[in-house]
């Protein structure tokens, strides 16, 4: 019933520790598109590089209601092509001592590779412990990857070295630290570069 202020903080991957800012107003009830946002929006902060990826952090003074979901996406000549991505909540992610995040159904063939994404969310460092888990198989490959506050990561799930790999599952969880990690995957056709979204369950 009330407007709702909103911070954005961009934390840009392989640069966590200097997030770019930026506020806007959000009235009671309303639905605002923020097209183009990383070019369009005015970030305080060092210079937005020309090309970037990262994460994007929504939080608000108060608690509120706020929904917030992004689509990235790319231009082709006859339009745009890209996929659909939720918001999550540190609630929603995975903690020390708090189990295993799931992601299902990855491959990586001549048809289609995979990206992991992963994400620090709740301002604590973290290091995240993923295994590939190959159908099958009584063996995992996993890694540890370090992540500092609102740090985000991506990997492939080629660079685990299993080869072709047809319905991987790959899982995630915080090996130490007190900050908690969400986790994607990106399931992307190798002849149309037309990707899935594959949230962590």
């Amino acid at each position: 019933s009330t407007s709702v202020p909103v911070t954005l903080t961009y934390s840009i991957w392989g640069d966590p520790t200097h997030p770019r800012t930026s506020t806007t107003t959000l009235q009671a009830g309303e639905v605002r598109a923020l097209d183009n946002l990383i070019r369009s929006q005015t970030w305080a902060g060092d210079p937005m590089p020309s090309n970037s990826a990262g994460s994007l952090i929504v939080t608000t003074s108060a608690s509120s209601s706020l929904v917030a979901t992004a689509r990235t996406y790319t231009q082709a000549t006859s339009g745009t092509y890209g996929q659909f991505i939720p918001a999550v909540t540190p609630t929603q992610s995975v903690g020390l001592g708090g189990g295993n995040l799931q992601l299902l159904q990855l491959e990586a063939s001549e048809r289609f590779r995979t990206n992991i994404g992963l994400a620090e969310t709740s301002g604590n460092a973290a290091t995240a412990h993923i295994s590939l888990i190959l159908p099958d198989s009584k063996f995992a490959i996993s890694t540890d990857i370090p992540l500092k506050a609102n740090e985000f990561q991506q990997i492939s799930l080629a660079s685990f070295g299993a080869g072709t790999v047809y319905n991987g599952r790959v899982t995630v969880s915080v090996k130490s630290g007190s900050g908690r990690v969400t986790a994607y995957g990106s399931v992307i056709d190798q002849q149309t570069q037309d990707p899935t979204y594959v949230p962590a369950q």
